[in-house]
């Protein structure tokens, strides 16, 4: 018995030692002379590439999609029993990039690979296998759900929403000890719906491709930048269509310009115009707020003073995940300073939807003293709120404070620099690819900018409060508790006017004409 074990892990090691070998052979296979693909020096720097997840790109015609395609076949004969997910928006767009490029490599078929043209998916004598998916909406997406990768590749990540990438990465794993997760690699230009997303991950970190950097996870992320002169390779006809290229979209195909590009929502948004260290704003200037609710997806709240001339300055924000509606009421209230008066907070109207047994979230925030009014979703008002954002964007007459810097006009709306991911969302939103080109792309970052464009449309219409003949007092009754913490008291206009808009409280302590809040709120 002894003398079969030893014999049987004898051959364990001999067969993991020919598998070592073999393993060592294919690695010094030089697959992309096998290939005939001679990689340019910046394609090179992304072969050599050994971090986790790696960006290369920014300019067209920088050769991504025959990097990637090459370098997910070198990976394949290098690790036998990889899976390779490759990734694009759409089967037809796959169809013009990678398998595109696969087919100028003859499919690989001088390393003995074969195409499967049915199930799209090229494997390789070693056990390798690479998938080509499409994968437009986070249902897509699911039907992976079972499968695991060790490589990922995304051809044009910006066009692919972010949480798609999202849920993709998660099925990076490996079941075996001697197979590893190599990571990801994608290339993109600037734009789509991913473009703030890809931004805030690779490019403003990296310092726009200068240095290295570390996720929270511990996986190290490159951005390694390509322009057009990046490539010898390149038509000259396709380089002079794109320095004809409209100035938005130039700047985006030709100098891989992340800062600008087409199809940007809000090109009047300027930094040093909208942005300003926050100044102490005057009590009497009105308050408002604005939520956009979302647990999985981020949650925004947003704080608003309008000045006497109507001017919007941004002053506070919350942007958090996974937090729950009890306790986003309660992080709202403790965000507020102790005498703020805040006129109205606008939502989403999803919020009063009712969910099988569960109470609204709007009823949940009433729950914990916070009133909430429709923001108001009906056909065209997403439409109508963007233009409302435009509209604060543009000049007027310069208000006191940049007055006194010399200004002779400033932006309707101003940003503290207090609220980043306002600017962020607002900077980066593109407008919608698909349906009514005046909106904004809802598959992008757009949470805070929702809960500004809540704000903004409703401003002067004033809250909705229930109206009441008197202040309610003593114990509720059924009939008064779903009207929430908070009400509006009708005018006694049975005496004389200036009784009415007087300035002192009454013995009750309710400003006459104002809000109060309901004795069990």
């Amino acid at each position: 018995m002894k003398l079969k074990i030893q014999k049987m892990e004898e051959l364990k090691a001999l067969q993991a030692e020919v598998q070592r070998r073999e393993t060592e052979r294919l690695r010094r296979i030089d697959v992309f002379a096998k290939l005939g693909y001679v990689p340019t020096p910046k394609q090179r720097e992304f072969h050599d590439a050994d971090e986790f997840d790696v960006l290369y790109g920014g300019a067209a015609g920088g050769g991504k999609s025959r990097a990637l395609t090459a370098h997910a076949i070198r990976e394949c004969v290098r690790y036998p029993g990889l899976r390779v997910g490759a990734f694009r928006r759409s089967y037809p767009e796959l169809k013009e990039s990678l398998i595109a490029e696969l087919a100028n490599l003859n499919f690989a078929k001088a390393l003995g690979a074969t195409w499967n043209g049915t199930e799209y998916e090229l494997r390789f004598p070693n056990g390798s296998l690479i998938m080509f998916r499409y994968a437009e909406t986070v249902q897509d997406a699911t039907r992976r759900q079972g499968g695991q990768y060790q490589l990922l590749v995304f051809d044009e990540r910006t066009l692919t929403p972010p949480d798609v990438c999202s849920f993709l990465e998660s099925r990076l794993r490996s079941g075996r000890r001697d197979l590893p997760v190599l990571g990801i690699r994608s290339g993109t230009n600037p734009g789509g719906a991913g473009h703030g997303a890809v931004k805030a991950r690779y490019i403003k970190p990296t310092q726009y491709g200068a240095q290295v950097v570390t996720d929270e996870r511990g996986r190290t992320v490159r951005f390694i930048p390509s322009k057009l002169s990046d490539n010898p390779h390149v038509n000259p006809e396709y380089a002079a269509d794109l320095k004809a290229l409209p100035e938005k979209l130039r700047a985006a195909f030709l100098d891989g310009d992340w800062d600008q590009f087409q199809g940007q929502m809000f090109t009047e948004l300027k930094r040093d115009r909208h942005v300003l260290d926050p100044i102490d704003l005057p009590a009497s200037w009105r308050r408002y707020g604005g939520v956009d609710w979302g647990y999985s997806a981020p949650w925004a709240a947003l704080w608003a003073a309008v000045d006497e001339d109507g001017r919007a300055w941004i002053y506070r924000e919350i942007y958090q995940r996974g937090v729950g509606e009890a306790d986003q009421a309660k992080q709202i209230l403790a965000a507020e300073q102790i005498g703020e008066q805040v006129a109205a907070r606008y939502a989403d109207d999803a919020m009063w939807a009712t969910r099988g047994e569960a109470k609204p979230i709007a009823d949940i925030y009433a729950d914990e003293g916070v009133h909430l009014e429709k923001a108001g979703k009906g056909a065209g008002s997403r439409v109508i709120g963007w233009q409302r954002v435009r509209s604060y964007l543009n000049e007027a007459p310069a208000c006191p404070h940049h007055r006194a810097q010399g200004w002779e006009t400033c932006p309707r709306l101003h940003l503290f620099s207090t609220v980043p991911e306002l600017y962020r969302e607002l900077s980066d939103l593109p407008h919608a690819s698909k349906g009514n080109p005046e909106d904004a792309d809802t598959t992008a970052d757009d949470h805070a900018a929702d809960a500004l464009r809540y704000i903004l449309t409703n401003l002067g219409t004033g809250p909705d409060y229930p109206l009441l003949d008197e202040a309610p007092t003593g114990a509720p009754g059924e009939a008064l508790q779903p009207l929430g913490t908070a009400m509006a008291v009708r005018p006694d206009t049975s005496g004389p006017a200036s009784d009415w808009w007087e300035t002192d409280s009454h013995d009750d302590g309710h400003v006459p004409g104002g809000t109060v809040t309901s004795p069990w709120g």
